[in-house]
This record gives C-alpha cells, sequence and structure tokens, in this order.
C-alpha cells in the first residue's frame, strides 16, 4: 500500500496539466501553472525536452536576479477547450529581458531586448499563439540574461483584452513621463535665472530618471535606439544607474547644504568616487555584475538620515526632502526586492516606481521654491543690514575724507606757494643773469663778443619767457607752443636787425619739459638763419613746423638762404642743438642744405 501511494505520488508530481482555454479566456496567468527549471545558458532544446527535473511553480511572477550564466526555462500546457480555432496573445511582462525563445512544437520563436523582431510595436515581448480545435499543446520558454536582471510573468490575452491593456499600459507611462518632463522644463527655466546650483543637479537628476525609466520600461529600444546600440546601452546599465546615482548624491550635498557636517559629507564624498569606478568595471560584466547595485542600498537610508538630520539641524527644507525622498527609498527599495527576485511590488499595484517617483520629483520641486524663498527672505534681510552698514561707514568714510581733503588742500596750497616761490626766485634770477649780460655787452666794444654775448642773451632770455609765463599761470596742459616760438622770434629780431618773414605752423602743444629744450633749439636755429642765411637778398622766409603722428614728433626750420657753410655746420650753436636733440629728446637731427637750408628733429613723445 506504501509502494503504490509513493507511485502515485510521484505521477501526480510530475504530470503536468494543461490550461482549458476559449475565446474568452484571457488575462490568465500562465507562471503559476507552469513548471520551471534553472539551467546552465549552453543548455540546448533537446536536453531540456527530456529533463525530469522541472519543479512546479505557483508564483505569478519570477525574479532570480543577475544570473548572466543561468537560464529560466518554463514549461506549460494548453487545451482549447472549444470546437474553434484559438489565436490568443502571450506576453512576457519584462521589457529588459534579454533573449526570449519559444518552442512550439517544431517551431522555434525569439525576442527579447536583444532580440528585438522589426515588426515588433509592444514595449514587451510579445507571442502570437494558436490552437486547433480542442487541440491540446505543450510549450517551452527560455528566458535569459547577461546584464539586466532575469525576470519571468507570463500573461495570456485574447486580441481585444490585450490591445485595451497596452493602451491603458500606455496612458499611464505618457502620463508619467509628462508629469517629470514638465518638472524638468519648469526646473531648468528657473536654474538659467537663479544659477542655483541645486537646480542644476536636480535636472541632472530628473534627466538620469527619465532616461532610466525609459530604458527600463523598453521606450528607448522601441521607439529610438537601433538594436546595436539598445545592446550597447543595456552592457553600461551600471553606468547610467551610477549617474542617477552621482546626481541624487550631489543634489542632497547642494539642497541640504551637507558641506557644514563634514563628517557626514564624507560618506556621500565616498559614494561619488566610487560609483564611477564600479559603473565603468561593470560594463558588459567585466569585473562587476549587476549584483553590485546592492551596494547602493545603504546610501538610499543614509540619504534619509541626513534629511531627518538637516530637519533637526533647522534646515527648513528638509520637511519636503524626507517625505519625497522617503517615497523614492521605499520604490528603490521593493525595486531591488523585486530585481533580485524576493518581493513584487506590481503584483499589487503595477505602477508603483511611477507613482513614487512623481510624488518625489513634485516635492521636490516644491522644496525648491521654498528654499528660493527663504534665500530671498535671508537675502533682503543680509541687504537691509548691509544698507544700514553701509550708511554709517559712509558717514565714517565722508568724516575722514573730509578731514584728509582738508590736509591736502592745505599741504598743496603749500605746494603751490613754494612753486610759485620757487619760479619766482628762478625767474628773477634769470632776470639779474639777463641784466649783467646786458650791461656786459653795453660796455664791451669788441663786436664779436657783443655778438657772443647777445646770443647768449637770447638763450637765457628764451628760458626766462617761459618761466615768466609759467609765474603768470599762461602755461598748464594746454601750454601754448606758437606763442612761445613767437615770443622767442621777436627776441631775436631785436637782437638782429633783418627784414625777415617767420612762418609758424604749430599743431600741437608740448609739455613744460621739452618745451624749454625746443625753446633753447629754436632760439639757435633762429638765430643762425637770421645771422648767416640772408646776404643782400629779399624774400627772405623762414619756416616753422611742429608736428605729431603717432606720439612722434617733428620739429623742422626751413629758410630760403644761401644754405650752410663748413665752419658754421662746426658751430657752438649746432653743437647745443645737437646735444639737445640727442641726449635731452633722444631724437635724431637732419639737415639739408641744398637749396637752402632745412633741419628736421623727430623724437617720441613718451608722455602721450
Amino acid at each position: 500500500m506504501k509502494n503504490i501511494l509513493y507511485i502515485l505520488f510521484f505521477i501526480l508530481n510530475t504530470q503536468l496539466l494543461a490550461i482549458n482555454i476559449d475565446e474568452r479566456s484571457s488575462d490568465i496567468d500562465i507562471l503559476s501553472n507552469s513548471r520551471v527549471l534553472i539551467t546552465s545558458n549552453t543548455t540546448t532544446y533537446k536536453d531540456v525536452v527530456n529533463n525530469k527535473h522541472f519543479n512546479q511553480n505557483n508564483r505569478s511572477t519570477l525574479g532570480l536576479g543577475f544570473v548572466p550564466e543561468k537560464a529560466l526555462w518554463i514549461k506549460f500546457k494548453l487545451k482549447n477547450s472549444t470546437n474553434k480555432k484559438l489565436n490568443k496573445i502571450l506576453e512576457l511582462t519584462n521589457a529588459i529581458t534579454e533573449s526570449i525563445i519559444l518552442y512550439d512544437g517544431e517551431k522555434t520563436y525569439t525576442d527579447g531586448m536583444w532580440n528585438m523582431q522589426s515588426s515588433r510595436t509592444t514595449l514587451h515581448p510579445v507571442f502570437n499563439i494558436s490552437l486547433e480545435a480542442n487541440e491540446e499543446k505543450l510549450f517551452y520558454i527560455k528566458a535569459s540574461s547577461q546584464i539586466s536582471s532575469l525576470i519571468a510573468q507570463l500573461k495570456l490575452w485574447n486580441n481585444e483584452d490585450f490591445l485595451y491593456s497596452q493602451y491603458k499600459h500606455s496612458t499611464y507611462l505618457f502620463i508619467f513621463f509628462t508629469i517629470i518632463m514638465t518638472l524638468f522644463i519648469y526646473n531648468f527655466v528657473i536654474m538659467i535665472f537663479t544659477k542655483d546650483k541645486a537646480y542644476l543637479y536636480y535636472i541632472l537628476y530628473l534627466f538620469s530618471l527619465v532616461f532610466f525609466q525609459a530604458f527600463y520600461l523598453g521606450i528607448f529600444q522601441l521607439y529610438l535606439f537601433s538594436q546595436e546600440l539598445t545592446i550597447v546601452v543595456g552592457k553600461a546599465s551600471m553606468i547610467y544607474i551610477s549617474f542617477l546615482i552621482i546626481s541624487i548624491v550631489l543634489f542632497t550635498r547642494e539642497f541640504l547644504n551637507i558641506y557644514k557636517f563634514p563628517k557626514l559629507d564624507k560618506v556621500l564624498k565616498y559614494y561619488l568616487y566610487i560609483a564611477p569606478f564600479i559603473a565603468i568595471s561593470s560594463y558588459n560584466n567585466i569585473i562587476f555584475n549587476m549584483n553590485m547595485i546592492v551596494i547602493f542600498i545603504p546610501l538610499g537610508l543614509y540619504v534619509l538620515f541626513l534629511s531627518f538630520y538637516s530637519l533637526f539641524k533647522g534646515v527648513k527644507e528638509a520637511k519636503y526632502y524626507v517625505v519625497g525622498w522617503g517615497i523614492v527609498i521605499l520604490s528603490l527599495i521593493l525595486l531591488n526586492l523585486k530585481t533580485l527576485g524576493f518581493f513584487d511590488i506590481t503584483i499589487y499595484f503595477k505602477y508603483v516606481n511611477e507613482l513614487s517617483y512623481s510624488l518625489e520629483a513634485f516635492l521636490f520641486s516644491i522644496a525648491l521654491a521654498h528654499r528660493i524663498k527663504t534665500l530671498n527672505e535671508q537675502k533682503s534681510k543680509l541687504d537691509a543690514q548691509l544698507i544700514n552698514f553701509q550708511k554709517h561707514e559712509q558717514q565714517k568714510l565722508q568724516k575722514l575724507v573730509d578731514e584728509k581733503t582738508k590736509t591736502l588742500q592745505d599741504l598743496l596750497d603749500e605746494k603751490d606757494l613754494l612753486y610759485n616761490e620757487l619760479n619766482h626766485r628762478v625767474k628773477n634770477n634769470l632776470s639779474m643773469i639777463l641784466s649783467l649780460v646786458k650791461l656786459q655787452i653795453s660796455k664791451s666794444k669788441n663786436i664779436q663778443t657783443k655778438h657772443e654775448l647777445n646770443i647768449t642773451k637770447n638763450r637765457i632770455d628764451s628760458i626766462s619767457k617761459l618761466y615768466e609765463s609759467l609765474n603768470n599761470n599762461k602755461i598748464s596742459t594746454d601750454t601754448s607752443t606758437k606763442e612761445y616760438f613767437y615770443n622767442i622770434e621777436n627776441n631775436i629780431r631785436l637782437s638782429i636787425n633783418k627784414e625777415v618773414d617767420v612762418n609758424h605752423t604749430v599743431e600741437c602743444d608740448l609739455d613744460f619739459n621739452q618745451l624749454v629744450y625746443c625753446g633753447l633749439i629754436v632760439n639757435e636755429l633762429l638765430t643762425n638763419s637770421f645771422k648767416y642765411a640772408f646776404e643782400n637778398q629779399y624774400n627772405s622766409t623762414i619756416d616753422i613746423s611742429l608736428t605729431k603722428t603717432n606720439n612722434i614728433c617733428i620739429l623742422s626750420l626751413e629758410d630760403n638762404g644761401s644754405g650752410f657753410k663748413k665752419d658754421q655746420k662746426d658751430s657752438l650753436g649746432l653743437t647745443i642743438v645737437k646735444t639737445l636733440v640727442e641726449k635731452q629728446l633722444y631724437g635724431t637731427m637732419d639737415i639739408n642744405s641744398n637749396n637752402g637750408t632745412k633741419i628736421t628733429i623727430k623724437w617720441e613723445d613718451k608722455n602721450g
């Protein structure tokens, strides 16, 4: 009797009961009425058909986690209980399962993220199943994922219900992405105007969230990515997940001002360093696989702790962060539990992730707005304090300026007095010297001596005239150089009685120092021209020109006389002129005596 019971138990345990379906059969959970087997990814269909180790499954969702070397085999039997041919749709409700193969007798159909058919129009892999009247058929499915988590959930639909299900699913996703993108644009615009780094990190987080969800839900694979790009991005799953983590860490540090707590901030910094290394090392399972995602679970709890800590420390915006991030942490934990195969919340509420992300994004946007309001209030308060401080400091500064101004004015008056006294003394001394020279001229009986003394008198007089003008405040920044040259000419005419027309072309004014040297130069050259250039000549003319171009001054004196003689070129007057040009003005002098005489002097005006 005992052996008979054992045999009956073995037969019942190994026999796979068929699922009866008819025209109305839809939204049927296939997985809980099937048998499953986990094998190596290299196991073939022929090896599995005769395998007696399939286990009865009673769960509607199987999550094996990240098992890159394994394959999940699902065996189920369908029976058409009608006298008509039935056409059904079999849906595997996981968009990121990489490879799915359906064995329908001798027929084989492939799908999955890495084997998408160009004719596919659904986010999830689907297969069309046909059963003849009263036909009973056995099916096998092989599902495997080398990079992403291996999660299986099978639904059998009739065509009408499947289309409605897809429409409803697409509507929910459209609402979710509309909410996130609206918040993205809203916060992006605010970031442009405020230049707040918290907004920058938040929109990076929203961008990462959109990318993560769009790929996880199969939107990118279906509508945007080619098969090749889908494979590359799929292998880089940990990279964009790490980017999401990094944006969360940066936003948390900036929004909650974690910088104020260096020891707590150090933990977040570690994640900023670790995340890129793990991301790169997990590409195509080079070093790590996606099981490394568990390292980020403590981070979520730590961020939640920081939210409470910041709230305790008086950061008012942290209350929004506590609620919003608490929702996200719960969602992420549930997502990881589903990914690792422990618990699937989507059985009870399918859109828990989308709802939590929407609520979190909305709360964070409110928190950021509240943060801006708080910052504006603090700014207004600080501005008022700053204005009062500026008024007080301005009064102190004005008093100090008045005192210093009075002191400087006294010193300036004293300087002007001393300066005028100095000029007056120089002028008096020059006048005294001139008087002595004139006295010497009147007493001298030698004509040559008188001539030389007259030249000396004119030299001294040219300087004296300049100091006389300076003492009378006639010379300033707009010194009249032309008038000064006229005075020198008139003084020479008094000493040398000759009818000579002198034309002055003075286009610029010189500063005092240059004017002294140019006055001596003009005095010497005019004296030479008056004395030696015109002997028994009518229509005698001298042209004096002073121009300046690009800070280069050009002084020229040209006459229509007989030109220089050898002894004139070696005279003391020209020696004085050459010395003044080269040693004082740092210029050059050119003498041309082919037709008359033209002397051109050039130098650079370094004062501009």
